[in-house]
């Protein structure tokens, strides 16, 4: 038997623009307070497509929802939620992009990573059958890069999240072992991650030092740091905190290839102004910076106790 060159391309992981639809009839016919096994597959033989879809693609589309964790299983019940409620009010061609956008963030194919880097989209580490996909469903250009560059920007910013709350846990640990070394156990059960209770102070932990400093710390994680500099995201309330607060100050981290952290060192908000944007007119203002510092400009160790 022969076999044509495209028998042999990979896996095409992207849903077709024929799937997608599919999977939005089957959500449109979803009830808010949720359908049985039973009255789906009947409302599947039911619907009217004109033969376009029969009741096997609809049930496929339902499981393309349920992967996209657009559909809760309660009990007997297949629920939609409020995200699906809404995107099945949608044309038919936005819904089918909004699906496939929550498909990929769930379940995000390989090649996305190397696809989606430093704000563009490298189309040679995308599949072909891939790029067929998107095409069918997006025949704009422009489209199909704004749709995976928002999918890398949603995933870049958990992955970021998930990363920080590690360092932060981290920078924790090691100032409560400072205190505990130093025969301050007292010390040590006063340190707070207080990003949990809220992200908007300008600093993720408190601690005390032995000297009764009180201090506030900024913990930046970053794989950067192995080349000889820190990179790192810095908002405008973090530097405007830590300019006006003596007690501040940023500590870094560096995660590894083996995802293990290990403390870079501190620096005050004295060795960032310099690094920091200008505002050039009124009319706008900078919101947040990413920046790049050498490593020697950063102390070695914890801030507590620097000056003691």
């Amino acid at each position: 038997m022969n076999t044509s060159a495209h028998d042999n391309r990979p896996a095409r992981s992207t849903p077709t623009a024929y799937q997608l639809q599919a999977a939005v009839l089957a959500g449109r016919v979803l009830d808010p307070a949720g359908n049985s096994d039973t009255s789906l597959a009947a409302s599947y033989d039911q619907l009217a497509t004109g033969g376009l879809y029969r009741s096997q693609d609809l049930q496929a589309g339902h499981a393309l929802l349920q992967r996209a964790h657009l559909v809760i299983i309660d009990g007997a019940n297949h629920v939609p939620t409020p995200t699906l409620l809404s995107l099945c009010g949608l044309s038919d061609d936005v819904a089918a992009e909004l699906l496939l956008q929550e498909l990929m963030v769930e379940e995000p194919p390989l090649w996305l990573y190397a696809a989606v880097v430093d704000d563009e989209v490298r189309w040679e580490n995308v599949p072909e059958a891939d790029q067929e996909a998107l095409e069918q469903l997006l025949q704009d250009a422009a489209r199909r890069e704004a749709l995976l560059m928002s999918v890398g920007r949603t995933l870049d910013a958990a992955q970021l999240a998930e990363q920080g709350a590690k360092g932060e846990e981290f920078v924790v640990e090691l100032c409560r072992k400072h205190l505990h070394d130093l025969d301050r156990p007292d010390l040590a059960a006063a340190v707070s991650r207080v990003s949990l209770r809220s992200d908007e102070l300008g600093y993720d932990v408190t601690s005390p030092d032995t000297t009764g400093h009180r201090h506030r710390i900024e913990v930046k994680t970053t794989s950067s740091a192995s080349v000889g500099r820190v990179e790192f995201f810095l908002s405008r309330n973090e530097a405007t905190v830590g300019a006006r607060d003596p007690g501040w100050s940023l500590v870094a981290v560096r995660r590894n290839r083996d995802d293990s952290l290990e403390l870079v060192g501190w620096c005050s908000s004295v060795s960032l102004i310099p690094h920091l944007p200008r505002d050039v007119s009124g009319q706008g203002r900078w919101a947040n910076v990413r920046l790049s510092i050498a490593i020697t400009d950063f102390q070695p160790g914890l801030p507590l106790d620097a000056d003691s």
